[in-house]
């Protein structure tokens, strides 16, 4: 197979120089698609002209991948230079079709950019910078009507974004308040009593997801694959303004859910509860696949393939045969999640052909597509022998956050349940030791190896 370096070393050098900018030199195809070039090179590419814009799949690669070699501030910077350079270098483009023209490519850009990245526009100096550019061409009313309908969204987005970290640390705070842990009855409890209807609990699943993975910007997805995103599993990590990352809460949450799932199992003393709250939550995670919300359906069999639930012999033996072929199913791991990946194309296919918003939620493994971006990110070197970016690596990587966008931005509409979402939200759920006590208080030990780590659990209390 021919890597991506060798392809763009087979492709002919167009260099164009100039002046003022040193070092702006592109790789095109033979098509003119750009394969690699100078990091001011693919930036000047990235200016609108009066008779030139980038298309809006060059202008998302970039944006997207450029911030792992220079800021969104300094890049704002070098773009509202270019642009006045460009404005001034032709006595055309002050005439008013000539500002039309080029406030039209400029919307363009900016439009790219504040809708489908509008977390880089937190700071003031990158809104001030923004409105310096749309005003740069505004000619007549309809031109500042588009300007201000631009703003509107951001503010919009950005609002969503200050409400959802504001509740994130009140929730953070009354879980830590919430000090009990989960406590067994012989009498049936928990979700299942509650609510005993899979499908209601699975599209509350659904809306707690689609809050969380919708605040993942796809900025934050990028910074962190320079480093490595699954190092965030199981600890705080926190944004430059001190809040804990969407991407680090998002993680939690996976965890959460699974311990739930178990703790649901484990609350459970009789052996008949047990086994209808393990096959209730079999029907949850079913009902999740069915929705597109892939992401709550494998916490829920993650949280049964926990130690403390896979001990049970005497529950998993009553469980229905179809039940747990089920789970294995979805949990199989072989030809790198085949099962699961095959399930989630499925499920693609059908949201790009729904018309309802129901039958176009999709919900990936996001640990899992944490892994496959990762993977991407550093498949490929991202700076070539020459000096030059790979844009051909940076538009792979834009590619599949293409999607990513289009699956955050589904609208979940299922009628909320408010009593089901505050039990699946605040719930305490314990930890590996107290797990493992409730597990034994369910089936008592029988090796001795399991009497040993019974005793040293006990001992440890």
């Amino acid at each position: 197979m021919i890597s991506l370096t060798q392809q763009v070393s087979a492709v002919r050098l167009d260099t164009h120089k100039s002046d003022t900018f040193e070092q702006n030199d592109l790789v095109l195809d033979n098509t003119g698609a750009v394969l690699s070039g100078s990091r001011d090179a693919l930036i000047r590419r990235l200016v609108p002209t009066r008779d030139f814009c980038p298309d809006e799949s060059y202008i998302f690669s970039l944006l997207v991948n450029i911030r792992t070699f220079i800021s969104p501030h300094e890049l704002m910077q070098k773009i509202v230079q270019y642009c006045m350079f460009a404005q001034n270098a032709d006595s055309h483009n002050f005439a008013k079709e000539g500002r039309g023209r080029m406030f039209a490519h400029i919307l363009r850009l900016c439009s790219e950019w504040a809708t489908n990245i509008p977390y880089d526009f937190k700071t003031e100096y990158m809104r001030t910078r923004l409105n310096e550019l749309l005003r740069l061409c505004a000619v007549d009313k309809t031109y500042q009507q588009k300007t201000t309908e631009l703003q509107s969204t951001l503010r919009s987005s950005l609002n969503k974004l200050d409400r959802y970290e504001k509740a994130v640390a009140n929730l953070q705070k009354a879980l830590s308040e919430n000090t009990n842990l989960p406590e067994q009855s012989d009498s049936m409890t928990g979700l299942f009593v509650l609510c005993n209807d899979a499908k209601t609990v699975a599209q509350q699943l659904t809306h707690i997801e689609m809050e969380r993975f919708s605040m993942v910007g796809v900025d934050e997805i990028v910074q962190s694959l320079a480093s490595d995103p699954l190092s965030e599993i199981g600890r705080h990590s926190k944004n430059k303004e001190g809040t804990i990352s969407s991407i680090s809460f998002y993680i939690e949450w996976f965890n959460r859910l699974s311990a739930f799932a178990a703790i649901e199992v484990l609350k459970q003393t009789k052996k008949r509860n047990r086994v209808a709250v393990f096959e209730f939550m079999i029907d949850i995670a079913k009902e999740c696949c069915e929705i597109g919300n892939f992401n709550s359906m494998m916490a829920i069999v993650a949280g049964l393939s926990l130690p403390a639930v896979s001990r049970l012999k005497k529950t998993w033996c009553r469980v229905e045969k179809a039940k747990l072929e089920i789970l294995q199913h979805q949990l199989d791991p072989s030809g790198n999640f085949l099962s699961y990946r095959a399930t989630i194309k499925a499920a693609q296919w059908r949201a790009d052909s729904a018309r309802g918003n129901q039958q176009k939620i999709v919900i990936p493994f996001f640990v899992l597509l944490l892994k496959d971006l990762f993977l991407i990110y550093h498949g490929h070197p991202r700076i070539l022998p020459n000096a030059h970016l790979n844009f051909m690596a940076f538009n792979q990587l834009a590619e599949q956050l293409r999607d990513v966008i289009q699956w955050k931005s589904t609208v979940c509409t299922f009628e909320k349940n408010p009593q089901v979402l505050q039990y699946l939200l605040i719930t305490s759920v314990s930890g590996e030791k107290d797990s493992m006590l409730m597990s034994f208080e369910c089936e008592p030990p029988e090796s001795s190896s399991e009497r040993d780590q019974h005793k040293k659990l006990k001992g440890g209390k």
